[in-house]
């Protein structure tokens, strides 16, 4: 089994618990299995794997993206609705 955890850096706890939210497809993937612990200013998101680590590689890879993208959208949703 491989571990992960990843702290990312978030503005607010409403915005670490969209994160969590966005990131609840990639427990769909099989053997894959991820919580997530909203804090203020940052989510922890603890990954286990069991599979391969190129597989992993690729998945994380592919979820950080997924995840820079809604930072990105919500910042922007943020942003607007201040203007």
């Amino acid at each position: 089994m491989i571990r992960a955890r990843l702290k990312i850096a978030a503005k607010n706890h409403q915005i670490a618990n969209s994160l969590m939210k966005a990131g609840e497809p990639d427990n769909q993937v099989p053997h894959l299995q991820i919580t997530g612990q909203p804090e203020p200013g940052s989510l922890t998101l603890d990954i286990q794997f069991e599979g391969t680590v190129e597989t992993f590689i690729f998945t994380l890879d592919d979820m950080l993206a997924c995840l820079q993208a809604a930072m990105e959208t919500l910042n922007n949703i943020k942003t607007e609705d201040m203007d």
